[in-house]
């Protein structure tokens, strides 16, 4: 194992061993297999040199929708963790109706695994107990202007999260929703609404994005929106420590993507369109103080 995941990969070997016991568990299906570690010689970097930068990221707050959203950004949050910043995750629900391949129905005990498995996750990550809302999976644009309703509920608690935790960057879906997907859109909405409103001490807000180009080169993702090149503001590097923790965390998502899938993912997105840098859209001007 790589250094990616360090002193704890045996302790994730062992997470990752009972989360597979869960899964078939719960879903009456043996497990297959967990696929082999990333090899220790480096994947190739294609035309982007990866270099440890001088300073570490700021502190992150990522505000996602469901267990798995981590994936697309993955290789930056285990970087951040690595180098000792603060790092929060939360998702809005909990993945409640959305069963993927496991089979199971959906409900309180495909939520129970779904958030076990975004706890595997986020311990290949480096990062700490993730922050579960439970608003209901497909729910968060129900009624959005009812004063009751999840949406509401939603910003609140985004303002909340945002006071306590006073992130340097808050990371979430953009506008687009990755590939259109609703409670995608909300969340980008809600974090949008609250950020939007905070004075020259707020924090800066990162859409992640898939510059155009790019969007055919993985199964899977030609129907996913796409960001001109020229609007990507941000180009965060990674490592290969960083993509040994990511491609963990991707292959603790078992009810979601088959053995396949979590085998090939990482290489695919590495190769094809990280090539060494996750990408990003800066939301909201950033403040300059003057001199």
């Amino acid at each position: 194992m790589t250094r990616g995941l360090g002193a704890r990969s045996a302790v994730l070997k062992l997470a990752m061993a009972a989360l597979a016991a869960a899964t078939a568990a719960a879903t009456g299906v043996s497990a297959q297999p967990t696929p082999p570690p990333l090899p220790d010689r480096p994947l190739p970097d294609a035309d982007v040199p990866v270099a440890r930068p001088a300073q570490p990221l700021p502190s992150i707050l990522a505000i996602l929708a469901h267990p798995d959203d981590e994936i697309t950004i993955a290789p930056v949050l285990a970087r951040a963790a690595r180098e000792g910043s603060e790092v929060t995750l939360v998702f809005a629900t909990s993945g409640d109706a959305g069963p993927g391949v496991s089979g199971m129905e959906p409900g309180e005990k495909l939520a129970a695994l779904r958030e076990d498995e975004a706890r595997c996750s986020a311990f290949a990550l480096g990062v700490g107990e993730p922050i579960f809302w439970q608003l209901g999976d497909g729910q968060l644009s129900t009624m959005a202007r009812a004063p009751d309703s999840p949406a509401r509920d939603l910003a609140e608690r985004i303002a909340s999260i945002i006071a306590i935790q006073q992130p340097g960057v808050i990371m979430t879906w953009g506008p687009d929703g990755g590939y259109g997907h609703a409670d995608h859109r909300m969340v980008s909405n809600a974090v949008t609404q609250v950020v939007q409103a905070m004075g020259h001490d707020r924090p800066d807000l990162l859409y992640a994005a898939l510059p155009s180009g790019e969007e055919t080169t993985i199964p899977g993702f030609e129907n996913w929106a796409t960001v001109d090149p020229s609007l990507v503001t941000d180009r965060l590097r990674y490592e290969m420590a960083d993509l040994d923790a990511a491609r963990a965390a991707i292959d603790c998502h078992a009810s979601q993507f088959p053995e396949s899938a979590r085998t090939m993912l990482p290489y695919l997105l590495h190769r094809n369109i990280w090539r060494g840098s996750v990408f990003f859209r800066l939301a909201l001007p950033r403040f300059e103080l003057a001199h």
